[in-house]
């Protein structure tokens, strides 16, 4: 049996949020490594507000690579956020 496709929207809806979030766990998860917890947490709104997986990506490999918080808020900073 098929779910209805409202269910199924809105399981897809939520499925996608849930790996943003994860992203974002795993973006601050890494500056707190890298950097610094209270510097990782500084990031937090910021990161909240980007919705793009494929953005959020891209600033997790940017936060594994970042030596400082400006390497980091460069990156951030690039492509308007």
């Amino acid at each position: 049996m098929n779910a209805a496709p409202i269910v199924q929207y809105f399981g897809e809806q939520a499925a996608a949020e849930a790996r943003r979030e994860n992203s974002r766990e795993h973006i601050l998860e890494v500056l707190e490594l890298q950097l610094h917890p209270d510097i990782a947490r500084d990031f937090q709104p910021a990161l909240e507000a980007i919705d793009d997986l494929q953005r959020l990506k891209q600033l997790h490999r940017a936060a594994i690579r970042a030596n400082s918080v400006e390497d980091f808020q460069k990156v951030l900073d690039a492509n308007g956020t």
